[in-house]
């Protein structure tokens, strides 16, 4: 049990005793930290209720606290705030983390598309996806992590029409289609021309639309081009997601459900949900808004009947308790839509959970989506090598050649991903293409350096294991030693809001507070031996929250110091 929710509990049995039952004690941390480490509000929500002065309910509140031993300086504050600190025996005990969560939870993150090169607009929904998923599962829940490939719709018809104009001769055999070999750069610029083919031109529109229904009802000639295409994006995909360290445990995408979105539409027709409209097929909701359209006139099916599929087939072969989408929040109302059909139809119990995970963009430095110096969106394999770049300039190292590689990636993708994580994720954030890499400021970079010190300081200290016990001999270890206690809260926070940035506060203060005790105490040169290694094992500690909360982001820790330029 966590601090927050120990003083929590104690309030609430002692409210039970006295015959007020609460559910929560209003418990935070204190504001003003040079005088408590909590401070609850119970007694100014229990005013009216009770009838009685906040102050007089905080005094008796107060009393009773005062019999536990675990909680000192206990005071009222104020017109009625009850302000406690928790007792240097209590917190000479080691920090644990208890699991508090069980559930079944899938959760949706990637979802780029075949045929296009990743490119930065892929970063947040990938980054985010990934450290949730490492922080659900750490919280005690059973994670399913699907990539969720966008690979059945228009984009694809397009594609395949525009083959068939460049070159004719691949329709004609089978043979000539199983030796098209193209790579992902290729493709892209493929589905560029294609692109910008059926934004002016009506008939290559038409026929991009006619092919993506043939494709959807089984043309095997368009199914071999399609299968050569997904096959070629997804190791590219593949490629992308191992260098930052993001992984799933499926890799489905729209396709895979082709053969429930004929099931799915005629269950809604028949429940009178879905409707015929002018050849197509929707699902009228709200009166001010559009209507999801599930199937078009063309008889092609829409990302929104995937999605409904989808869900279904989930339900189906996982019973989850919870799914959730780290999409960007431009597709707000696709998925109001698609989760209130889906709940209409029955495609899934009540009882789930459908989040929408929302994520603001990546800028530049004018605010708009961060491009390359040529006006282009920049392509995901050109971030991370910029990233690379930029951390091998603030370094100099005499490892060998392999060894500074590897620490080199190690803090580009740690700082990439910390500086998109330390944002409030439904924020616009721009990117800093020049101070993120660097050791000093609120960059993944400064907290990989602090778990390297420590390294180095036990290292140096020649002793194998610390059997002293944590010991408080100056304010600087307990301010330690308050903030390892409050991993576990932070780990709550970022579990029930799902959001990372949370974490990212808390290994930073942490990271502040080791670098305040090591610039300011004696460690391996303390000549008390007892305090020497009461020290060194708070730190050994503090060396285990930061590597396993830089683990939680999706973040590697580099064993040695990092000489900086």
């Amino acid at each position: 049990m966590n601090l927050k929710s120990y003083f929590e509990e104690v309030i609430i049995n002692i409210l039970k005793k006295q015959g007020h039952i609460v559910k929560n004690a209003m418990v935070t941390c204190s504001n003003r930290p040079d005088l408590s480490d909590y401070q609850s509000n119970i007694a100014m929500s229990l005013a009216k209720q009770l009838k009685k002065s906040p102050i007089t309910i905080a005094n008796e509140i107060t009393k009773l606290l005062s019999e536990n031993k675990n909680l000192s300086q206990i005071r009222v504050d104020g017109p009625g705030f009850i302000n406690v600190r928790f007792s240097n025996e209590f917190l000479e005990n080691s920090p644990s983390i208890e699991k508090f969560s069980n559930k079944k939870i899938i959760i949706d993150y990637g979802g780029p598309n075949i045929a296009k090169e990743m490119h930065v607009g892929h970063l947040r929904s990938a980054i985010i996806g990934e450290s949730l998923k490492r922080i659900l599962k750490y919280c005690g829940n059973e994670v399913i992590a699907d990539v969720h490939f966008g690979d059945w719709g228009t984009p694809i018809g397009m594609l395949i029409t525009q083959l068939q104009q460049e070159q004719a001769n691949l329709f004609s055999l089978t043979d000539n289609i199983n030796n098209l070999n193209m790579t992902i750069s290729e493709i892209s610029d493929l589905y560029k021309r294609a692109n910008s083919n059926f934004k002016t031109n009506e008939q290559f529109k038409e026929k991009a639309r006619t092919a993506t229904f043939e494709l959807q009802k089984g043309n095997k000639t368009y199914r071999t081009i399609w299968k050569i295409i997904h096959d070629k994006s997804i190791d590219a995909v593949k490629e992308n997601y191992e260098k930052l360290d993001v992984s799933f445990d499926l890799w489905l995408g729209e396709s895979d459900t082709n053969d429930l979105l004929d099931i799915i539409l005629e269950e809604l027709l028949d429940k009178k949900i879905a409707i015929y409209s002018k050849g197509a097929v929707i699902v009228p909701l709200d009166s001010d808004k559009a209507p999801l359209i599930l199937r078009k006139s063309d008889g092609a099916y829409t990302y929104a009947a995937t999605d409904l599929a989808t869900i279904k087939q989930r339900e189906t072969n996982f019973k989850p308790d919870a799914i959730l989408y780290v999409v960007d929040a431009r597709q707000k109302e696709h998925f109001e839509q698609v989760f209130t059909v889906a709940k209409l139809g029955k495609l899934i119990r009540k009882e789930v959970m459908l989040e929408h995970i929302a994520f603001g963009t990546v800028n530049g430095t004018d605010g708009k989506p961060f491009k390359t110096r040529e006006g282009n969106v920049m392509n995901l394999k050109d971030l991370i090598e910029l990233s690379e770049k930029k951390a091998e300039e603030n370094i100099s190292s005499n490892l060998n050649k392999d060894d500074l590689n590897k620490q080199i990636h190690q803090i580009a993708i740690g700082s990439l991903k910390f500086q998109d994580l330390k944002n409030v994720r439904t924020s616009n954030y721009i990117f800093d293409t020049e101070n993120f890499t660097k050791s000093e400021g609120k960059t993944g970079a400064y907290i990989q350096y602090a778990v390297a010190r420590i390294n180095s300081i036990l290292e140096k200290s020649n002793i194998n294991e610390f059997k002293e016990k944590l010991k408080i001999t100056h304010p600087l270890e307990r301010e330690i030693l308050l903030q390892l206690h409050r991993f576990s809260e932070s780990l709550v926070q970022c579990h029930n809001t799902r959001e990372p940035s949370i974490l990212c506060e808390y290994l930073y203060s942490l990271a502040q507070k080791f670098s305040s005790f090591y610039a300011e105490l004696p460690i391996n040169k303390e000549s008390d031996i007892n305090i020497k290694c009461a020290r060194l094992k708070l730190i050994e500690i503090t060396r285990e929250v930061l590597i396993q909360g830089l683990n939680l982001l999706g973040i590697e820790s580099p064993e040695k110091m990092l000489k900086r330029k």
